[in-house]
């Protein structure tokens, strides 16, 4: 399974700097919604815990510039511990995405991490991340990103790495 991932995201890579030849800016220039699907790898004391996390999220990419969007995120993610337990999360986040070539981008943003289980407590929350963003007509694309999230709070860190697949139109 990791080799087919890598194999798509070299594939998708060379397709980018294909398209980088023929433009330097993001495919349109304009306002765009997102519709995210994620899964979540927990790593540190959380690992230890949790397996797997899986989740959605929306999201609206504001352009600043031909190149930087200001962003906004809202979705659920959900882990699921080892000992079949559930915790669950609404994570909301603000930031930017820059993009490097007509589709690669680097993002980062910050928000807070709401826990709707008692006791689960609010995080701060960080998350860098790089992605393709591979149109599919003019006004849509499909995109792969992977990032780091670390969510700070009383009574332990959550670190994870997540791997998303979405729709922006």
């Amino acid at each position: 399974m990791k080799r087919i991932i890598i194999g798509l995201l070299f594939g998708f890579i060379a397709q980018a700097s294909n398209a980088q030849q023929t433009s330097n800016t993001p495919y349109p220039v304009r306002p765009r919604l997102n519709l995210d699907l994620e899964v979540s790898f927990p790593r540190g004391d959380y690992g230890d815990l949790f397996d797997v996390g899986f989740g959605g999220a929306g999201g609206l990419d504001i352009p600043v510039t031909r190149a930087l969007y200001a962003t906004g995120t809202a979705g659920v993610t959900s882990f699921y511990r080892k000992d079949s337990e559930t915790r669950t999360y609404v994570p909301m986040k603000v930031g930017a995405k820059y993009y490097f070539s007509r589709m690669i981008y680097a993002q980062a943003e910050i928000g807070t991490s709401v826990g709707i289980q008692q006791g689960a407590g609010t995080a701060f929350v960080f998350a860098p991340g790089a992605g393709i963003s591979y149109p599919v007509t003019e006004r849509s694309s499909v995109n792969l990103g992977l990032r780091y999230e670390s969510w700070s709070r009383d009574g332990g860190n959550i670190e994870q790495l997540a791997l998303k697949v979405g729709y922006q139109f």
